[in-house]
């Protein structure tokens, strides 16, 4: 393991040095391109161009598509095999010395670059026949949607890593999956699937015809599935911060979303198509961290939700209405996340308590229906620019063009800006812990951070029982010591409980009681932590007696600085909820924009300059 380290690395941005040598990289990657476009651009002949020409005749699409799809696929692919790598690295070893001190971050800072190169490509490739709306760049330059859409996921992702760099030095750093830079780096990182199903609209509709198209539509519906449940890996791996309902809420969008466009896609079995591929690539993610010791993701698997929409669809139909859409979000966000639920308690480190589940399916289904309708809007958005041709298409009121989708769209924002926000504990609540030395502690997969071993068991009594009795989850955690452990309490009397496995209170090690409340509240119980000069961060010592459960984010993220003023964390959030925002919504317009209004005059766009 290359980040196995003894003291603690820097809680800030990266050294001066590991900046210099990403812009290297950059540098590497763009300076090249850019002399191909220039170059392809002006008309000559160029190797990529060649090549480009000679996929597109294999593969029975335009030159635009063909050579740009696979680099872009092959791009995400890279970039979410490094995710799946990065997050339990974190999660076992802490922060990183730098961003390049990390073997997983190379496949995602190259896959991301990939991916804005992928759209680049495109847009330079664009000559010839082009579809009937496109972008124009410049007075003879014009590419499809797909490409620009490409263009600006890729650049989405690839800015999100000087932006995580200045979010460091501002804020600290934020060990988790769902800090806001990163945010931006996978939603940049997976959005180019839905790049590529409108490229891959675009290119039908000048003709690509073959094996080839009619395969990559399923595959990249499963591919939308499988980027798209990346946000669900901190519940997978066991150690999520955030409330469970946001897990409910992103599984009833994501299934509802992505297997509704392939069952009205595909017809008949399309759903089972885009779960097969789904499954499969989960497999491969597991490869790199397995191979490394760490901890696999688990995953749920969709499965009920494929079912209940496939029977929805022989039952009520899958037409162009959006009944189809409402009746089939509303079964998979009930009895598919039924069955979800049966999933969890077998699969989930953290399964759905059943005392809960009612709360859950009125938020799933919300979320189903919004996520269905999204889908059903994208599909037609597909359908229309893949038949568009010389002809603009037949005028159609806004309501029913885009209505369901902006519905759908809205309803899930709602519901995820409602549910993802932790709460903080109640004023008072406490626990009286008394440890006891446990002889064996637990195996470590990835030992660092010295000290002398030492092992501890826990009972604790919580002063309000009854926010205990009910709680989403109440463990015993440890991580960031080479590994991490989580299992529930077992309940010994009325309020009091003790840690099923021992606890670690020794080097690096960061160790507590978790424990989340209906609905949304996420708190702490710290038990041990060593001390973090470079974080500010005192010792907390591992001794028998009442602790306050804490506000379980200033626990866990104890990088996190906290005497930046709150005028500076609100425009951060701010600026990286529009960059976000607008990122999705520019798709959107990309999509409507392609499909919609009176073709661009053909002389213009395959003009030369």
């Amino acid at each position: 393991m290359l980040l196995a380290q003894e003291g603690s690395p820097p809680a800030g941005g990266a050294e001066f040095g590991q900046i210099v040598l990403a812009a290297l990289m950059f540098a590497v990657v763009f300076l090249p391109l850019a002399v191909f476009v220039i170059r392809e651009r002006a008309g000559k002949r160029t190797v990529i161009g060649r090549v480009a020409d000679w996929m597109g005749r294999v593969g029975g699409m335009p030159r635009w598509a063909a050579m740009p799809m696979l680099v872009a696929g092959l791009s995400g692919l890279a970039a979410l095999i490094g995710v799946y790598w990065d997050v339990p690295i974190h999660m076992e070893l802490g922060r990183d010395e730098g961003p390049l001190a990390n073997p997983s971050h190379y496949p995602i800072y190259f896959g991301l670059m990939g991916i804005f190169a992928s759209g680049v490509l495109s847009a330079a490739l664009a000559k010839g026949d082009l579809p009937a709306r496109t972008f124009k760049i410049g007075p003879h330059w014009r590419a499809p949607m797909g490409s620009i859409q490409m263009m600006g996921t890729g650049l989405v992702g690839v800015a999100g890593f000087p932006l995580d760099d200045v979010w460091h030095r501002l804020f600290g750093q934020d060990v988790t999956e769902w800090g806001p830079t990163h945010v931006l780096m996978i939603g940049g990182g997976i959005g180019v699937v839905i790049g590529i199903q409108l490229l891959l609209a675009e290119a039908r509709q000048v003709g690509a015809t073959g094996l080839a198209v009619r395969v990559q539509g399923p595959v990249l519906a499963g591919a939308w599935t499988m980027g798209a449940s990346a946000f669900l890996m901190e519940f997978d791996l066991g150690v999520p911060q955030f409330p469970m309902l946001a897990q409910v809420v992103l599984v009833g969008l994501i299934g509802s979303w992505t297997l509704v466009f392939a069952r009205l896609s595909w017809g008949p079995g399309g759903t089972l198509f885009v779960l097969a591929v789904f499954l499969l690539t989960r497999a491969l993610f597991a490869v790199l961290p397995a191979v490394d010791g760490l901890h696999v993701a688990s995953l749920l698997p969709y499965v009920a939700e494929a079912v209940v929409i496939e029977v929805v669809a022989l039952l009520v139909g899958a037409g162009h209405g959006w009944r189809f859409p409402v009746v089939a979000g509303l079964a998979s966000g009930t009895v598919g996340l039924l069955g979800e639920y049966q999933f969890s308690q077998w699969l989930m480190p953290n399964p759905w308590p059943a005392a809960h589940l009612p709360l859950f399916l009125v938020f799933g289904a919300l979320a189903s229906v919004g996520g269905a309708l999204v889908g059903a809007w994208q599909h037609r958005r597909v359908s229309d620019v893949a038949a568009l041709r010389e002809r603009p298409t037949p005028a159609e009121p806004f309501r029913t063009r885009h209505l369901g989708g902006l519905v759908g769209a809205l309803l899930v924002t709602g519901l995820m800006a409602a549910v993802v926000v932790p709460a903080d504990p109640p004023p008072g609540l406490s626990a009286d812990i008394a440890l006891s030395e446990s002889p064996q502690g637990q195996e470590i997969s990835n030992p660092h951070g010295g000290g002398v071993p030492r092992w501890v068991n826990a009972t604790v009594t919580i002063s309000d029982p009854e926010l205990a009795g009910d709680a989403v989850w109440l463990n015993g955690f440890a991580w960031q010591g080479g590994d991490f452990y989580t299992a529930p309490l077992v309940e010994v009397a009325d309020g009091v409980y003790r840690t099923a496995e021992p606890l670690p209170a020794f080097g690096q090690w960061k160790s507590g009681i978790r424990l989340h409340a209906a609905n949304r509240v996420m708190t702490l119980a710290p038990i041990y932590a060593p001390a973090d000069p470079a974080a500010n961060a005192p010792e907390i010592s591992a001794v028998s007696g009442p602790r306050d459960f804490i506000s379980e984010i200033s626990f866990l993220q104890r990088e996190r600085k906290t005497d930046t003023p709150l005028v500076l964390w609100t425009i951060g959030y701010l600026l990286v909820g529009a960059i976000f925002a607008g990122m999705w919504a520019f798709f959107a317009w990309l999509y409507a924009a392609a499909a919609a209004g009176a073709p661009t005059a053909r002389r213009e766009v395959s003009a030369l300059p």
